[in-house]
């Protein structure tokens, strides 16, 4: 209660500014703390009352599509205009139509009651009614397995695996680079780096037998394997 009165008060001396109070929460100590767990929370802070540490949060759905489609390069960014239809497939899956340069964001894409995108759905879009007070968050199988099998998911690991190779070249640890900079936004550690290279030779061996270019369908393995990571999925 202190401190929410204490934002209070700043608010209202910063001229109810929203910006400056932005700055000043993400530029507090707080705000940017990991979400490690030290021994030192255990004891002090178990439950986190105290904001010792940054709550481990999952991506709002429409941030998980938008970024799968942005670092496959198959973000449309055309603004604007009619939102983008979606259709229901024999299999009860619903998915946006798409344009010949990708999908637009979420944000405009047709949403109705019973026919919203399914990886939508699948990670807790908020339903378009009245009584919806919060967003809500669930961990569960669908989940998982909707990044791991879905036939959308997979072309948007063939494009990531082609943008990777546009933009590293044919040098195996460039383009483990690359995959990392683009899915996570940081470097991969040598022991990473070292496991992802046994891993594309394992992935390339084993498309060798039934793929007609078993490089790029290891590579969009790997890229599949990061987007599936908890790293991509979770905020720290």
């Amino acid at each position: 209660p202190e401190l929410l009165d204490w934002l209070a008060r700043e608010f209202i001396r910063c001229g109810w500014s929203i910006k400056e109070m932005h700055r000043l929460i993400m530029n507090s100590s707080t705000y940017q703390q990991s979400s490690i767990v030290t021994p030192e929370h255990e004891q002090l802070d178990l439950d986190n009352d105290l904001l010792s540490r940054f709550p481990m949060k999952r991506v709002e759905a429409e941030v998980l599509w938008d970024t799968l489609l942005l670092i496959s390069g198959r973000l449309d960014e055309t603004p604007f205009g009619y939102p983008d239809r979606v259709n229901v497939r024999a299999d009860g899956l619903v998915t946006a139509e798409g344009t010949e340069n990708g999908w637009r964001r979420s944000i405009y894409v047709e949403h109705n009651r019973k026919q919203n995108m399914t990886i939508l759905e699948c990670f807790d879009l908020p339903r378009p009614t009245p009584n919806c007070l919060e967003r809500k968050q669930s961990t569960v199988a669908p989940q998982a397995l909707h990044l791991l099998n879905n036939q959308t998911i997979d072309k948007l690991t063939l494009s990531f695996a082609d943008r990777v190779t546009h933009e590293a070249g044919a040098d195996l640890a460039e383009q483990i680079q690359k995959c990392y900079d683009l899915a996570l936004s940081r470097s991969p550690t040598p022991a990473e780096e070292k496991l992802a290279l046994q891993a594309l030779g394992q992935l390339r061996q084993a498309r060798s037998e039934n793929e007609s270019d078993p490089d790029r369908r290891a590579l969009a393995d790997l890229c599949h394997i990061l987007i599936n990571s908890a790293e991509f999925i979770y905020i720290d």
